[in-house]
């Protein structure tokens, strides 16, 4: 079981900034990609990856409820996002949820979480992958961290 810190929610149309050393988090004078395309998901990091600014693993939490930014919540990861750049994107459930890989996701959640990245370059390696590659993704990302310790 993972944990999610919840970064950005729909309500907020510019990205959202965490500041660890005084626990708040400040709106940027960036767009929220979220908000510009119309995906209402919730985002957040793993908590078991870190804490931003430094490296750590965002999620995309597939769920109509409304979240507080900074709460956590028990997660399943069902899938990951490969990007080019090796910022991965998981892809999680609540862990009340009976979802276990992004293939069992309805196809209105599917195509709302399709619209995050609607450019996908396959020849480099980026698409939407289920639970096996995700957690492939998360092993290679703790083992590198552990061994940069």
């Amino acid at each position: 079981m993972y944990r999610i810190i919840i970064e950005q929610t729909k309500d907020y149309p510019k990205r959202m900034q965490y500041d660890p050393k005084s626990n708040i988090f400040q709106a940027t004078e960036y767009d929220s990609l979220l908000y510009v395309r119309g995906v209402t998901f919730p985002y957040g990091w793993l908590k078991e990856s870190g804490t931003p600014p430094g490296e750590h693993f965002d999620a995309i939490l597939i769920s109509g409820e409304r979240y507080d930014l900074g709460e956590e919540l028990p997660i399943r990861i069902i899938g990951v996002f490969k990007r080019s750049d090796n910022d991965h994107k998981l892809v999680a459930v609540d862990e009340k949820r009976q979802e276990t890989d992004l293939a069992e996701l309805s196809s209105d959640e599917l195509s709302e979480l399709y619209k995050l990245y609607p450019r996908i370059d396959k020849n480099a390696g980026e698409g939407w992958f289920g639970a096996k590659t995700a957690d492939e993704v998360i092993k290679y990302f703790m083992q590198r961290n552990i061994n940069e310790l």
